[in-house]
């Protein structure tokens, strides 16, 4: 079976997720920036902490000074991240009526992919198949019956040998059919097999030569 490739079904939604991101990327490179200066400040606040230790009364003052400095800027990147969340938060409310738009319209493309219709097109010829078949089993049954029912039909064959209507009967001669259930293709299969994944039990049936 010719394998089907799916084509590409999310075109418009792709070209809003490159906006997206082009925004995003702004928010992301801003958060990475203050990021950055924070760990800066908390090394530098590590280093006046420790150098308070050893320093001199005038030192301290002027490390004290620095240390309320580093707690100020601290405060103000961390106020600053908080707006950036607020940022990011705003950027996806804006965006996702634009998302569900471009969704709506990619899921028309969808429709050319009929699981029904494939269903219908391969139940056709399965049977088509086997009515071929059956259809020349049967003729060729006719084409000798006569032959056989002249021996068979006698009176005294059949005193003699009375089970010989198992033996040559139409149903005997047509292609050999065994399966259980009530239905070939169950539809909760084939709403499986459109979830991508084939249904438990089912598999791939080894071919046989017909000679």
């Amino acid at each position: 079976m010719e394998q089907i490739v799916v084509k590409d079904l999310f075109t418009e939604t792709k070209k809003v997720i490159a906006d997206y991101k082009a925004e995003s990327e702004k928010l992301d490179q801003q958060e990475r920036e203050l990021n950055a200066e924070l760990a800066v400040l908390q090394e530098e606040m590590t280093n006046n902490i420790l150098d308070q230790e050893t320093a001199t009364v005038s030192e301290l003052v002027y490390l004290k000074i620095s240390a309320k400095e580093i707690v100020q800027k601290t405060e103000i990147i961390k106020v600053l991240l908080e707006e950036l969340a607020e940022e990011r938060t705003a950027l996806k409310l804006e965006f996702t009526p634009i998302y569900r738009s471009a969704i709506r319209q990619d899921a028309k493309s969808k429709a050319v992919y009929n699981a029904t219709e494939i269903v219908e097109k391969y139940r056709y010829q399965m049977l088509k198949e086997i009515a071929d078949i059956g259809k020349q089993m049967q003729s060729q049954y006719h084409e000798i019956a006569p032959d056989v029912y002249e021996v068979f039909e006698d009176i005294e064959v059949k005193k003699e040998f009375p089970r010989l209507e198992y033996v040559f009967n139409q149903e005997q001669f047509e292609p050999y059919f065994g399966w259980l259930g009530d239905s070939v293709v169950h539809k909760n299969d084939v709403f499986v097999a459109t979830r991508g994944y084939m249904p438990d039990g089912v598999k791939e049936p080894k071919e046989k030569d017909v000679e």
